[in-house]
């Protein structure tokens, strides 16, 4: 009778599980911040006895893409990801179910949301993902470098010609080889800064309506001139932006730009006194939006509210700031900000309070299918002005001719 009763019960925890709605989500958030995002997604799992979701680390954001590439052409995409240009992979594509799910959902406030997050979710103007882990490029500082070279360190560079000369002041060749050793500035992601840089310049990168590039238009052009001269005038490093993160903590460069979500890595975890602050303006104040959002690729109805579920757990406004208390990430949500322990954890950590003030000069880019070519030909160009091999001007020409032709190629 026991064996009876045990295989009955075994039996119904088959039928229990198997009944279960079993959804596949992928994830290109890895380190410490995709351990955060595991705890939270897995906690989901745990109190939704109905639904099984089995994560997959997918690895990072060049690594995910051409992986949901591949998915597409095999038919074998995840019911959903956080996914980085996700807009590309749902919109471009005509899926927009998540913002139908949204729109039918009285409980998920989109107003709650910032509207450059939202931005950054669209494809041809309409919301086709949620945004999730975003971040901006922030100015990190080293406080020391600034008054050992007679700079006042908590007024760190404001404009371009600030940054430019105080990096200036800051470099120093310590053993006389004609080589520094200490740097002023530079950056391990010159193309997002490069673009952060054009929009400070007014130029707004590609013409959206006709999905043509503005790279060399006399904007464009300064900008990259701009770029040339931090080189010739010795105050960054030529083409040495892998680097530029170790120079930084090693104490050998004076100013950084990077995410913001190293700040909860950084702080109070340096040799030297750390400063952080907005990105030095040029003829505005611009900061762009970059990291991945949350996609629903459709399947069968049960399996797409599942997802669904899933993503408005991952961001509801507890959730939300639970995930950028623990991995610097910026709150996506305005109610995020509200709530008392994210209050106490800002009080506690004021470092922290550029990255979300900063929001007010948030953009996001135009979702287009070119962008992944785009980014590879401003780091070619980039490379270019940086050893001489073009000039500002050429370069810009020959960026914006490349993106053209890729542009049309993919309308034929």
């Amino acid at each position: 009778m026991k064996k009876v009763f045990l295989s009955i019960i075994i039996i119904s925890m088959a039928v229990f599980y198997f009944s279960a709605t079993q959804i596949t989500f992928w994830y290109a958030i890895g380190g410490t911040s995709g351990e955060a995002f595991k705890e939270i997604a897995e906690e989901f799992n745990s109190i939704n006895k109905n639904v099984k979701v089995k994560l997959v680390y997918t690895g990072s954001y060049a690594d995910t893409a051409q992986k949901v590439t591949a998915a597409i052409a095999t038919n074998t995409l995840p019911n959903g990801g956080i996914i980085p240009a996700g807009p590309i992979f749902t919109g471009a594509r005509g899926n927009y179910e998540i913002l139908d799910f949204m729109m039918n959902d009285p409980e998920f406030d989109m107003n709650d949301f910032f509207p450059a997050m939202w931005d950054y979710s669209k494809y041809n103007g309409k919301i086709c993902a949620i945004p999730y882990n975003i971040s901006t490029p922030i100015l990190y500082y080293n406080k020391d470098l600034m008054r050992e070279a007679g700079l006042d360190p908590d007024r760190p560079p404001q404009t371009w010609e600030e940054l430019l000369q105080a990096s200036k002041i800051v470099t120093k060749d310590i053993n006389n080889d004609g080589i520094p050793d200490i740097w002023g500035f530079d950056t391990n992601d010159p193309v997002w800064i490069f673009k952060a840089f054009l929009r400070q310049n007014e130029n707004l990168i590609i013409d959206t309506e006709l999905l043509t590039p503005l790279f060399d238009t006399p904007s464009g052009i300064e900008t990259a001139e701009f770029w040339k001269k931090l080189i010739d005038e010795k105050a960054m490093p030529e083409a040495q932006h892998s680097l530029s993160e170790n120079l930084f903590l090693g104490g050998r460069l004076a100013f950084f730009m990077g995410s913001s979500n190293r700040i909860g890595k950084w702080q109070g975890n340096t040799d030297f006194e750390l400063g952080v602050a907005y990105l030095p303006a040029g003829k505005v104040r611009a900061v762009p939006l970059g990291g991945a959002v949350a996609v629903l690729f459709p399947k069968k109805a049960e399996e797409d509210e599942a997802t669904y579920q899933l993503l408005k757990w991952l961001t509801s406004p507890e959730n939300v700031a639970k995930f950028s208390m623990k991995t610097g990430y910026l709150p996506i949500r305005k109610s995020a900000l509200e709530l008392p322990e994210m209050k106490h954890f800002m009080d506690e950590n004021p470092l922290w309070k550029v990255a979300f003030e900063q929001l007010e000069f948030s953009f996001a880019y135009w979702h287009f299918d070119e962008m992944g070519a785009m980014d590879n030909f401003i780091w070619e160009a980039l490379e270019k002005i940086e050893r001489g091999v073009s000039s500002p001007e050429e370069a810009m020409k020959w960026l914006t001719k490349s993106l053209r032709e890729e542009i049309e190629a993919g309308r034929e």
